[in-house]
């Protein structure tokens, strides 16, 4: 007996698909992530705030606020710190000009000695930028989309609220802002010297 053997799969296309597969996610839009389980996910990024010249009056606040903020969340949270290799290129470049443009002999020199610190600091590529993301996730349960969407949003807002009253500068990030974490986080490397997408099927194909 004689079976027909069945062509085997462009290899381009498989490796294309599972690339795409695992990821977590389906689509983003109107600030938040829809997961492949039919959960929707919101994403705050928190400021860091140095609290370490505070009175301890004012520290303990700022702790006793936060601590309470987060003890108010019904669902479970994700706390996310993110480094991220800074790109001073620009910023050297503003420098030297100013250097050049500078006349004073003392300013002059004090300038110079700073560019070479920053020059040193871009040719070691030991400057990172560390940012700071709260995930809220909400379930689909028995309510409707819509619904469901307008309870992450209730959430956030109300989450955010309750960070900032304890001094911490929190924003509810939206669409590009979602994709630039899922850039940095999946694609490091590549992050370190290119910007996220603008979209969805451009981000994809870059992971792959």
């Amino acid at each position: 007996m004689w079976f027909k053997r069945k062509p085997k799969p462009d290899a381009t296309q498989v490796e294309k698909k599972s690339a795409q597969d695992w990821l977590p996610f389906k689509d983003i839009f109107s600030g938040a992530m829809y997961k492949r389980d039919g959960s929707m996910v919101a994403v705050l990024r928190v400021d860091p705030l140095n609290i370490s010249l505070k009175s301890e009056g004012e520290k303990q606040r700022i702790i006793s606020a936060v601590h309470e903020a987060i003890n108010g969340q019904r669902e479970p949270i994700q706390i996310i710190c993110l480094p991220r290799a800074l790109d001073l290129d620009h910023y050297l470049s503003s420098l030297n000009d100013r250097l050049k443009s500078t006349t004073n002999h003392l300013k002059r020199r004090l300038l110079a000695e700073y560019v070479r610190y920053v020059a040193g600091l871009v040719t070691e590529g030991d400057v990172l930028e560390r940012r700071y993301y709260i995930l809220l996730e909400q379930k689909p349960g028995a309510v409707k989309r819509q619904n469901q969407r307008e309870e992450l949003q209730k959430r956030c807002y109300e989450f955010a609220g309750n960070l900032g009253a304890s001094g911490l500068r929190v924003n509810i990030c939206n669409d590009p802002e979602i994709i630039d974490l899922l850039f940095s986080f999946l694609t490091p490397r590549q992050a370190a010297y290119e910007s996220a997408p603008d979209g969805l099927t451009t981000f994809t194909q870059g992971v792959n």
